[in-house]
């Protein structure tokens, strides 16, 4: 007869992670905890074993195991009694390990210089035109259609990028475009089609620490800002001529804060109720850990 098992679920953000067996119900048979993770994450995560072992199973508290991520996974947990009577309760732990738990190493990088960074447009009744960051193409002074962008890098970084997309309006629906990086150009030219939406996003490494901010002007509507890593722009019914458009890229690192003593993990309790599957954090997670506690009283015996 197949041995009762409880299956659970913990999400887990990018980084290192130690997953540690923390306590059973029954000291004396505590069940067995295996570890995996779905296929389609197969390639974003790697469980870093003891010699001699193949699986990632803890089988008693004090265990320990640690795994890589190179992307947000969810880590299947699967507890199973060491008997027909055995009990199922455990409680398993995830801490995060980090070399710069204050993230202080962000501070040591030099600015991304933008300084060459122009926004091209091609521009109704005037033709290509560019503008620098912090400048307008089209605008409140001089409101004109545009009919596609463009980003001009010629000293782009290699841990730093920007792209974007557009939707050019016209006859039918509007018609969204895929993303291109600096060099690459979206929109049309001569056909008399204009933007009606735009979206820029930063990207690669270092781009944790910069935020654009797009003020854009669509025709009869007022100005408007949107500020992010990623941001959108359009108007009210999404198909409004986009009439003016300015970027602006800024760092979002803050002061040094001062040096003070802190634990090296932080610590997240997630209670999980036995017959309610787990559900994933809602919110960003910021170099956090969780715990999983799964309890299940004593079967008994028929």
């Amino acid at each position: 007869m197949k041995l009762p098992t409880l299956q659970k679920s913990l999400d887990l953000q990018k980084g290192l992670f130690l997953i540690r067996y923390d306590s059973a119900e029954d000291a004396a048979q505590p069940p067995k905890v295996s570890l995996s993770i779905d296929s389609r994450a197969a390639g974003s995560a790697e469980f870093l074993l003891p010699p001699d072992i193949d699986e990632p199973v803890l089988w008693s508290p004090g265990a320990n195991v640690v795994i890589r991520l190179s992307a947000p996974t969810r880590i299947q947990v699967e507890v199973s009694a060491r008997s027909l009577g055995g009990s199922l309760g455990a409680r398993i732990q995830s801490a995060s390990l980090s070399t710069d738990p204050l993230g202080l190493a962000a501070f040591d990088e030099p600015p991304i210089d933008l300084s060459g960074l122009r926004l091209l447009g091609h521009l109704a009744g005037r033709g290509d035109t560019s503008a620098g960051l912090g400048e307008w193409l089209g605008g409140p002074m001089a409101p004109t259609r545009i009919e596609g962008v463009g980003l001009d890098w010629a000293r782009r970084p290699q841990n730093f990028g920007l792209r974007h997309s557009v939707r050019v309006g016209g006859p039918g629906e509007p018609r969204a475009t895929e993303f291109v990086e600096a060099g690459g150009y979206s929109g049309t030219r001569g056909r008399a089609l204009p933007l009606v939406g735009a979206t820029f996003e930063v990207f690669g490494p270092a781009a944790q620490h910069y935020e654009i901010t797009a003020d854009a002007i669509f025709l009869g509507s007022p100005q408007m800002k949107v500020t992010g890593q990623r941001v959108v722009v359009s108007g009210p019914t999404g198909r409004e001529p986009l009439v003016g458009l300015r970027l602006q890229i800024a760092s979002t690192k803050v002061a040094v804060p001062p040096a003070r003593s802190a634990p090296a993990t932080a610590r997240q309790e997630m209670p999980v109720a036995p017959a309610v599957a787990e559900a994933a954090p809602t919110g960003p997670v910021r170099s956090g850990s969780g715990r999983v506690r799964v309890f299940r009283s004593r079967a008994v015996k028929g």
